[in-house]
């Protein structure tokens, strides 16, 4: 239900199962999170998820979140965009402040996710569950990740906290710095981090389901890696050619013409278990070789994919949830910066948020997508929350 206005830059809303959502596009770090402060209950809230423009400054915005929120557990990351219930932020605050009641809340740090060290990084993963189970009451667990999006480590963090979760299903979203790709970071508990990750282990009273959607299908058009640098996500050849002139030959255009928009509306695919996957194209370097979001290995057969309509698939997948979990009550999503781009060039960006809007969806505009054992691009991702029973 909508809640109270903190003046036209700020909104609350406060939901069935007792989460809180709030979002402002206040100028400077203090001014936001003092609106925010302003318009939620702090006595209710026991954890305070946030995504945020890095215009805000991440040190200045963690000193005031800290004193704003005492005794408030927080963990956000920058992002390239915030989803609010009820329009898409270009550079604002979005929060997400779970209650004492119906969620059980444990988190956690990995550090220096550029070098994992998997030894280490298992070792924090079972204090995680170790912690949760100390609180848990049975109720439906999942899992949401935050990871650095300038890291280029999300496969190996999403192995080691697959293997550590052991069968709880896992969202999240990778960080994002507005496309400018300098800098991304996180907050975890009073504390800036970079090159990191954050791992939130929770249970819920209340039905819950996580997803994936994807507008995307494949085409007959095959590209194979011959050359790639593994480390830095970076194709030099396809099918034996620079990897930008033979991509570019098979949409018709000039290499020097590829542009983010190029990538967003022409993504590669790559099948694994019969499903097919995006692998996008992070941008063209001068060598004419690709960087992607995610990374690629040498031998990998990519397939040149084709647009499905971007506002029926994810219609088709929101009434979906909404159907199965007999209402949705709020959605945290974790969505690709790129589908924005995309909706931007087909002109329906008000289309979505209006979806958005009807379904409640609050998330943020991410460098990939993590989904259960897989790191994603160019997807919506997140975890529906659905209605408490009775009237």
């Amino acid at each position: 239900m909508p809640g109270k206005s903190q003046g036209e830059d700020t909104r609350t809303r406060s939901h069935r199962c007792g989460i809180q959502t709030a979002w402002t596009e206040a100028a400077g770090a203090e001014a936001a999170v003092a609106a925010l402060a302003a318009s939620l209950d702090i006595a209710r809230i026991a954890h305070l998820v946030i995504f945020f423009s890095p215009v805000y400054g991440v040190e200045a915005l963690n000193a005031a979140l800290t004193r704003a929120f005492p005794g408030v557990r927080v963990a956000g990351c920058t992002s390239s965009g915030e989803i609010s219930p009820m329009a898409g932020l270009d550079r604002g605050l979005v929060a997400i402040a779970f209650p004492h009641e119906g969620f059980r809340i444990a988190s956690t740090v990995l550090e220096a996710v550029d070098h994992l060290d998997a030894e280490r990084a298992a070792a924090s993963i079972r204090a995680l569950r170790c912690a949760h189970e100390r609180i848990s009451r049975g109720g439906q667990r999942f899992a949401i990740s935050l990871i650095d999006g300038l890291a280029n480590a999300e496969e190996t963090v999403i192995a080691a906290i697959g293997y550590g979760l052991d069968g709880v299903p896992l969202v999240g979203g990778s960080a994002g710095d507005e496309l400018t790709f300098s800098e991304t970071a996180l907050i975890h508990d009073g504390q800036v981090h970079r090159r990191a990750a954050i791992l939130l282990l929770i249970e819920s009273d209340f039905p819950v389901e996580i997803f994936k959607n994807d507008n995307f299908e494949p085409t007959g058009v095959k590209f194979v890696v011959t050359d790639t640098d593994h480390e830095q996500r970076t194709v030099r050849e396809l099918n034996a050619e620079p990897a930008a002139v033979e991509y570019a030959n098979a949409l018709g255009l000039d290499p020097e013409a590829l542009t983010p928009t190029s990538f967003a509306a022409h993504p590669l695919v790559v099948r694994v278990g019969g499903d097919y996957f995006c692998r996008s194209i992070r941008h063209l370097n001068p060598d004419q070789s690709l960087s992607f979001h995610c990374a690629i290995e040498s031998g990998v057969v990519l397939t040149l994919a084709r647009q499905k309509d971007l506002v029926e698939a994810t219609r088709e997948e929101l009434a979906r949830l909404d159907a199965r979990l007999g209402g949705v009550d709020l959605v945290i999503g974790f969505e690709c910066v790129l589908r924005r781009l995309d909706a931007e060039i087909h002109q329906v960006r008000h289309s979505i948020a209006d979806l958005y809007r009807h379904y409640n969806v609050v998330g943020f505009e991410t460098y990939g997508e993590q989904y259960r054992s897989m790191h994603l691009n160019q997807t919506f991702t997140g975890i529906a929350i659905g209605r408490p029973a009775g009237p």
